[in-house]
């Protein structure tokens, strides 16, 4: 092949490499034909088994998701309504709280007011009633002092024995003691 050009060798190279693979191929046919025919089925059918389980599973899968995201969506609408229920009665007890509260201010002033008034009554009502009785003292004192002076008066222009004056002192002492009784 010295004499050969190399871009012939080139190319007669791949077509014996062709016609060497096609035998090849032809052989392994008839030997292992049968063979290679029921392994390519049991492939396709493992295949399609094969398929056929993945499906069913991402369909039971996708229904048991289905079936846990209806039950979360139960759920959380569920939460959702207990949540407005306890926010509803906490609305409900602050309302009346806060109308408690007013209430209970409101009788709260006036029953200061009232205690107020009462208190006011019954200061005007002592101080009325200490007037009326230092009107009445001091009128009784002064009467006193002026029968003790005529007393005194009648003694010195009469002067009478000591049985008169103790008599007259035992009067005195009586009204006294009466007034005060009154």
């Amino acid at each position: 092949m010295p004499g050969q050009n190399p871009s012939k060798i080139k190319s007669q190279e791949p077509s014996q490499t062709q016609s060497s693979a096609l035998e090849l191929d032809q052989l392994r046919n008839i030997v292992f034909g049968a063979a290679k025919t029921d392994l390519e089925a049991q492939i396709n059918k493992m295949r399609s088994d094969m398929q056929a389980n993945f499906q069913s599973i991402a369909k039971s899968q996708q229904q048991q998701i289905e079936k846990m995201q209806a039950a979360l969506e139960d759920n959380v609408n569920k939460l959702d309504e207990r949540i407005t229920e306890v926010d509803n009665t906490y609305e409900n007890k602050t309302s009346q709280l806060t109308d408690d509260t007013n209430q209970l201010t409101t009788e709260l002033e006036t029953i200061d007011i009232n205690s107020r008034q009462q208190d006011d009554e019954i200061r005007k009502k002592l101080e009325d009633e200490t007037e009326q009785l230092t009107t009445y003292f001091t009128k009784q004192h002064h009467q006193t002092i002026e029968l003790l002076n005529q007393v005194k008066k009648d003694l010195n222009s009469s002067k009478t024995d000591r049985k008169t004056l103790a008599k007259l002192l035992a009067t005195v002492v009586s009204n006294l003691e009466n007034d005060e009784d009154s």
